[in-house]
């Protein structure tokens, strides 16, 4: 009867200890003996959990929480503080705002200051939501070129419920998992999903195809989009790389790829090529190369310079850029010219395909083709040698010299561009102008595809 005693004794003394745990980790009640966090609310929750040892904390959410935002209210010790900053626009005192649904897991961290230092602790949030998986499609899935024979098909989607945070535990590893399937087709593939975006590789034989089953699978929680999907065709468009307008010069008398896509074979595709010294456009037919590719030969008779390209499929204009055409690879030209009126050492380079339209006393850009650059590490070179600005108008020209300015941001921040900044005087005759780079005595470069107005 003893020994009964003693058990039941210890057994209530296991009991009690256990509860008065619970209680401290209880984040309704205060947190016995934390420096920092004493308490952690938040309205609309099932649970809220806290492991002190961690720094983390878990909340569950009930199926019937609709909102994707959480306000996690903090208790916070009267010496310590939540740390705020601009990027974190959500967060205010003593409150984290989490917009959690398909998000990384929230931290944010509470700092004290101690003698002549500061300690910090940082937490962890994990959100689960209750309740079967639902989302909303909230756009069509469009294909675009993966390869010269296939494509990927990608779409936008928003989730309702079923899901919290990614992951929504910590050491849990169950991804979001889009699927089609198209029983025509014989096609079931698992694709890929990204903050929103879903996406499948080697598609390209669904475009237009009827009845395309499209859903999620999160771990044991399966969800099907209720319409049949039909894969279609993205912008169609042609591609120019930087390389293109910066310093390629397009052979002539040779075949020429461009990209892009998606290319039909069953349309036909064409090439216009036109500056201010043609008469009129010179029209070039395209042949398709698989799904990403159109090819054209430019003539060996097509004079040398600089020619606005405009590509079609069929009357629609597919893209177009300004590209340097030559025999000679080693040819000099005008890249890009804009207009421009800051006196900043800086300047952004811009890409156009409009005519140059200026009044006199503007400040005219551009930078030479090919590009005069220098590592980003290096310093600004203020006499780096710019090519002085020739304006031709009926054999007479007018020389203006280069103000040195600079585009520090090509490339990711990891190249500077030098650009010449040429003032028009204020007493220039108006009308249009080839516009040329001075290369030395008497000679200059390939004309500027358009001529320039200056009024």
């Amino acid at each position: 009867m003893k020994k009964t005693c003693l058990f039941l004794s210890l057994l209530g003394l296991v009991l009690f200890l256990g509860c008065n745990k619970e209680k401290e980790l209880n984040p309704e009640k205060v947190l016995k003996g934390n420096p920092f966090l004493t308490s952690v609310k938040v309205a609309g929750a099932r649970k809220v959990s806290i492991d002190t040892t961690a720094n983390q904390i878990q909340i569950i959410l009930p199926e019937q929480f609709k909102g994707d935002v959480i306000d996690i209210e903090l208790g916070i010790s009267e010496d310590a503080a939540l740390e705020l900053h601009p990027w974190r626009p959500l967060f205010s005192p003593g409150h984290v705002k989490y917009h959690f649904r398909g998000s990384p897991p929230e931290h944010f961290t509470l700092s004290k200051k101690s003698g002549s230092g500061a300690h910090t602790k940082t937490y962890a949030v994990f959100v689960k939501h209750e309740g079967p998986l639902s989302a909303e499609l909230t756009s069509d899935i469009v294909l675009t070129p993966s390869s010269p024979t296939n494509a990927r098909g990608a779409g936008t989607i928003v989730l309702k419920s079923g899901i919290g945070s990614i992951p929504e535990a910590p050491n849990e590893v169950t991804k979001v998992v889009p699927f089609i399937k198209n029983t025509a087709k014989n096609i079931d593939i698992q694709g890929n999903w990204d903050l929103g975006t879903i996406s499948f590789e080697d598609v390209f034989s669904l475009m237009d195809v009827d009845g395309s089953i499209v859903g999620l699978q999160y771990g044991d929680k399966t969800f099907q989009f209720p319409q049949m999907q039909k894969l279609g065709r993205g912008p169609v468009t042609v591609h120019f790389y930087y390389a293109d307008r910066l310093f390629r010069v397009f052979k002539k008398g040779m075949p020429t790829d461009f990209y892009g896509g998606i290319f039909l074979h069953s349309n036909t595709y064409s090439v216009a090529l036109q500056n201010g010294r043609l008469a009129s456009p010179v029209k070039l037919p395209l042949k398709t190369i698989g799904i990403s590719g159109l090819q054209t030969q430019f003539p060996s008779s097509l004079p040398d310079d600089q020619y606005l390209l405009s590509f079609y499929e069929g009357t629609q204009l597919i893209g177009n850029a300004p590209l340097v055409i030559a025999r000679d690879t080693l040819a000099r030209a005008i890249g890009q010219m804009w207009v421009e009126e800051s006196e900043d050492q800086k300047t952004y380079l811009q890409f156009r395909s409009d005519p140059i339209t200026l009044i006199r006393g503007s400040q005219l850009l551009a930078n030479p083709f090919p590009i005069i650059a220098d590592h980003a590490s290096q310093p600004f070179d203020k006499t780096k040698k710019i090519p002085d600005l020739a304006l031709r108008k009926n054999e007479k020209i007018t020389i203006l010299k280069a103000r040195v300015k600079e585009d520090p941001t090509y490339a990711d921040h990891s190249i500077r561009l030098y650009i010449g900044a040429y003032r028009i005087p204020t007493d220039m005759p108006p009308g249009r102008y080839d516009a040329m780079m001075v290369l030395g005595e008497s000679q200059y470069s390939l004309p500027y595809w358009s001529q320039i107005e200056i009024r």
